[in-house]
């Protein structure tokens, strides 16, 4: 493969034949973003736009930008915006592009990719180690045969927190059959208590409620039916109302509609925040034993409360091969600038991912299977990482990669219509089906 340094001249080669293509998918003359390369002080200079709130995250992504430029001797003009998705469809198709922007959902992507206001990673000159990247991490920003985006961040959702303290003999089950079981066990062990259960489970997230619902269903369909039906799925071949989706909804029912699992039953699944689910998991004896969420959930947990003591936690469990969930955050190029793709590239390289995920803000896990988990700083993202090294196979959000009408509208206003028990699980089903935009 040849070196960073060397392939810089290379692109330049290949891009000169797409500039005219891009300036016109952009609607600019030419003079867009920093398309013309100008010289910075140490020698070119590429322009960043990125959505990542918080000042310890954004520190994160600066030691990474900063190891770039040190690496490089180019310049990168960081832009931080809390209203990404709306600047960034106002720059790309109103002509004035980042060189490289940070998409937190595909399916935005996607759609700018259709308009031809994207650059394909081939036409940009961009040559990834994809022999050392998670599964799916350019598969995610793949669409249509051509990729416009890879993983450069990630966030696990396929975990598994339970009260390490309390838990006593009880053991943490390897496959989904072992964790219903488990549950049956625990539910059984507390029978007559009042106000304890097996599971903690809240949704309540005001206008988004119902999105930590969607990522059970999505954890359920990879581990009852794989990847291929997963992304037939995704792209609607397959339909909601379909029978492989039907039993990943019927899967969930089983623990959320049985009162005896679940704290509160499913009028405390509908009224409790998100956030705060996991609060009785923590109480003396604990209100509940079992947890499922996100990595970032421990941000909720009690201020004192220790990995391995006061909680534990460990992958989702599935019943074949060790499928994964996770959210994140996609490079994707815009413009002619020959720079562009060397940063991209940077990112996803040992030594971009090592600098990033290093921070102590970082709070995210590195795209890259070879990357040494002693790097990450704490112990619960080196666990995760471990997670994520063993991985089968990664997928992104479901709801994150469907139309905006379906995976932040429909399927979360219709599975809380259905938990609220206005509706059976056929109509929820049809009426998702239903709000998928025509073709």
């Amino acid at each position: 493969m040849r070196t960073r340094t060397e392939r810089k001249w290379w692109r330049l080669m290949a891009l000169v034949a797409a500039i005219g293509l891009l300036a016109a998918a952009c609607g600019g003359d030419g003079d867009d973003g920093d398309g013309d390369g100008q010289a910075g002080e140490g020698g070119q200079t590429v322009s960043l736009l990125h959505g990542i709130s918080g000042e310890n995250e954004q520190a994160a992504l600066q030691q990474a930008v900063d190891a770039y430029e040190e690496a490089s001797g180019n310049t990168v003009e960081v832009e931080a915006s809390p209203d990404f998705e709306t600047i960034v469809v106002t720059r790309v198709t109103g002509g004035n592009p980042p060189d490289v922007a940070l998409y937190p959902q595909p399916g935005l992507l996607r759609n700018i990719a259709n308009q031809d206001a994207a650059v394909g990673f081939d036409s940009a000159g961009v040559e990834l180690d994809t022999d050392n990247l998670v599964p799916g991490m350019v598969e995610t920003g793949t669409f249509d045969g051509t990729t416009y985006g890879v993983v450069v961040k990630l966030g696990m959702k396929s975990l598994l927190w339970y009260a390490a303290d309390d838990f006593g003999d009880y053991d943490v089950p390897d496959s989904w059959t072992g964790l219903v079981d488990l549950t049956d066990t625990i539910a059984s062990d507390l029978e007559g208590e009042q106000g304890r259960a097996p599971w903690c489970i809240g949704i309540e997230s005001g206008g988004a409620t119902g999105w930590v619902a969607t990522d059970w269903i999505e954890d359920l369909v990879l581990r009852l039916h794989g990847p291929d039906v997963y992304d037939q799925w995704v792209n609607h071949e397959i339909m909601f109302n379909s029978p492989e989706i039907t039993e990943a909804f019927e899967a969930l029912e089983t623990i959320w509609f049985n009162e005896n699992y679940v704290l509160g039953g499913t009028t405390g699944i509908l009224q409790t925040p998100f956030g705060d689910a996991a609060a009785p998991m923590f109480d003396d004896p604990p209100g509940c034993f079992l947890h499922r969420q996100a990595g970032f959930i421990t941000g909720s947990f009690p201020e004192d409360s220790e990995l391995g003591t006061e909680y534990g936690m460990a992958y989702f469990p599935s019943d074949e091969g060790q499928p994964v969930l996770f959210a994140g955050d996609l490079a994707a190029i815009h413009s002619d600038n020959p720079v562009a793709a060397d940063f991209v590239e940077f990112l996803t390289s040992t030594e971009g991912q090592e600098a990033w995920m290093s921070h102590d803000g970082a709070g995210s896990l590195a795209v890259r299977s070879d990357f040494d988990s002693g790097n990450y700083p704490t112990e619960a993202l080196a666990q995760q990482g471990e997670i994520l090294s063993n991985a089968t196979v990664a997928r992104f959000d479901a709801s994150d990669l469907m139309p905006s009408e379906v995976g932040a509208e429909a399927f979360w206003t219709e599975i809380v219509a259905w938990l609220s028990g206005q509706q059976e699980l056929e109509a929820t089903l049809s009426n998702i089906d239903e709000a998928w935009p025509s073709e």
